[in-house]
């Protein structure tokens, strides 16, 4: 449960009992949300910690913008509709914005509290990116797109976590502690658990794949890592086996893990995580139909718990280790990717589940999704951020749409 604390203010001249019926009502809305504590703090109390600002009546601009001076931006204002509550609340902005501070007015009217929710959402998530740890293991000597600066460098100055590089031998080491080991016994049999069926890998590739989950867990934890990025394909001329089981165990231990190497679909993993809750998969578009307004997106590892059924597949590619051919259920679906010069601009796109596919030609689990916006199809074309995108249950648009308004400096945050 998030605490926060609520901080009504008002003129000297009210009476402070004339306000109860309005800070009752303000209180008992938001302590309906889901995962939040409101509690009521006066400014005269040291308040640390996610805060809203109420502003109870008319003539209480000064005493709010003394008690938000030394307060971390973005602050949250809510107004209600009576007693000059709405005029104070826009003279208080008015001045804040122009002293540079960010300033989000909320209206206590309609679905408010949803948008107080999105926001200290977003701030939260903001929050507890700072200072995380993104694992490189292996990477490309080139990177794959035009950025202004050092990705490591935009990643941390733009969003927070700070890149780590590990030597890639590291993972090849700790496989060889593990290969063969009791301790990879167990989550060898947990790949065929829960599953409709192995097809392709034997029962050495179930303990090498399962030895490579160890590896790279056991990486995470000494590093104190929050995600890792591992450049997979190094691993089949070395393992003869892949890293797909290991980073959708991983990610369902709530590690986040993105293959290739990719620090970029790493950081948008954690952004989904902290923003939603979920896991999401990363995955290549195999088809956009512009016409139709669909899209189909395949991959070679998915964390289990995004799907209704799995079975146990070889890895596309290669035809080596362990992959998952999973099977997603039915609802609706936020399409996501991160990109850009400065690692600024967003694709986000609502979709709803279609069908989930079987063919050979491409990566083992396959989803197809119609775009709620036909347009999000030609939009991915025409102006695309990269190859891997992400995938999340739920429609998060709204959530993704405020972080970049409140965070991201491009327009503020090019939403495509």
């Amino acid at each position: 449960m998030q605490q926060v604390s609520l901080v009504p203010i008002s003129a000297a001249l009210r009476l402070e009992d004339a306000m109860d019926e309005v800070l009752g009502r303000v209180l008992g809305e938001l302590n309906e949300l889901e995962g939040f504590s409101f509690q009521i703090r006066t400014v005269e109390e040291k308040v640390e910690g996610p805060f809203v600002v109420l502003i109870m009546s008319g003539g209480s601009e000064r005493k709010t913008v003394d008690f938000v001076a030394d307060k971390p931006d973005p602050i949250v204002l809510l107004a209600h509709p009576s007693n000059n509550s709405l005029p104070a609340a826009l003279e208080i902005a008015t001045y804040l914005q122009g002293m540079g501070r960010q300033i989000c007015l909320v209206q206590t009217l309609g679905n408010w509290i949803e948008e107080v929710r999105d926001l200290l959402t977003a701030i939260l998530a903001r929050n507890r990116l700072q200072g995380l740890r993104i694992g490189r293991i292996g990477y490309e000597d080139e990177t794959r797109y035009p950025f202004t600066g050092d990705p490591v460098e935009l990643i941390r100055k733009n969003w927070g976590p700070e890149v780590v590089d590990i030597p890639f031998v590291e993972v090849i080491e700790r496989y060889q502690q593990y290969s063969g080991h009791p301790q990879a016994t167990e989550p060898a049999q947990g790949i065929v658990q829960a599953s409709t069926g192995v097809k392709e890998p034997s029962a050495d590739d179930l303990r090498g794949a399962a030895a490579v989950y160890l590896a790279l867990k056991e990486i995470a934890g000494d590093y104190e890592l929050a995600a890792v990025a591992l450049k997979c394909f190094d691993l089949l001329p070395a393992l003869q086996n892949t890293a797909c089981f290991a980073l959708a165990k991983l990610n369902e231990d709530g590690i986040v893990a993105a293959c290739e190497g990719d620090i970029i679909s790493a950081l948008g993993m954690l952004l989904l995580r902290e923003l939603t809750g979920e896991p999401s998969f990363l995955a290549n578009p195999s088809m956009v139909d512009v016409e139709a307004g669909q899209i189909t997106l395949a991959h070679c590892t998915i964390p289990r718990t995004m799907c209704s059924e799995h079975a146990v597949r070889s890895h596309f590619e290669s035809g080596l280790g362990v992959a998952f051919q999973g099977t997603l259920p039915d609802g609706v679906y936020t399409l996501f990717r991160i990109g850009g010069a400065t690692l600024q601009d967003l694709y986000v796109a609502k979709a709803v589940y279609v069908s989930s596919g079987q063919d050979e030609r491409l990566c083992r689990t396959q989803v197809t999704l119609q775009f709620a916006e036909r347009g999000k199809a030609l939009s991915l074309l025409r102006r695309p951020l990269g190859n891997h995108h992400l995938l999340v249950r739920g429609d998060h648009a709204d959530k993704l749409r405020i972080y970049a308004q409140l965070f991201l400096s491009t327009n503020p945050g090019q939403m495509r």
